[in-house]
């Protein structure tokens, strides 16, 4: 059964993406359904693939314990919604989760599972470039994010 990616073909970070790399992945994601308060993964699970947001608010969360205190707190990373991708970093490194996912309102996800990926990479090239080309934007994007708040705390600081 094929999935709905019309949320995604206008949106910037996917306007590389031909229409055929659409419709091959519109049949190979899985769509999933999230309750709200529910979690897509935790931290420290396997990294096995990544998600695209069609609908709803994915919280991406970190618990921590800050210095002097015994109690875990939540340090909230970013709030992603409808046209974001999340999860990412596991289609690049197949390491563990490094944060909570967790849906903020109802939601709905398609994944891509990484197995499903590396077919993608054998069977249609230039889809999973794009794919990769998605990623590295993401990453990059997130990276000087992180950078920009360092220099405001740093600002802050002095």
């Amino acid at each position: 059964m094929s999935v709905d990616m019309t949320v995604f073909k206008d949106a910037a970070p996917y306007r590389g993406f031909k229409d055929k790399d659409w419709e091959i992945l519109s049949n190979i994601l899985k769509e999933i359904p999230i309750q709200m308060g529910e979690y897509v993964f935790k931290d420290s699970a396997a990294g096995d693939g990544f998600y695209f947001i069609r609908s709803g608010k994915i919280k991406i969360s970190k618990q921590v314990i800050p210095e002097g205190k015994k109690i875990h707190q939540e340090h909230l990373l970013t709030v992603l919604t409808a046209g974001n991708i999340f999860g990412e970093m596991a289609l690049v490194d197949g390491a563990p989760r490094s944060a909570d996912a967790i849906a903020e309102d109802n939601a709905v996800v398609y994944y891509l599972p990484h197995a499903e990926y590396k077919k993608l990479e054998q069977e249609h090239p230039a889809t999973a470039l794009r794919i990769q080309d998605l990623l590295v934007v993401t990453l990059c994007s997130r990276i000087r994010a992180v950078n920009r708040s360092f220099e405001i705390i740093r600002f802050w600081c002095t």
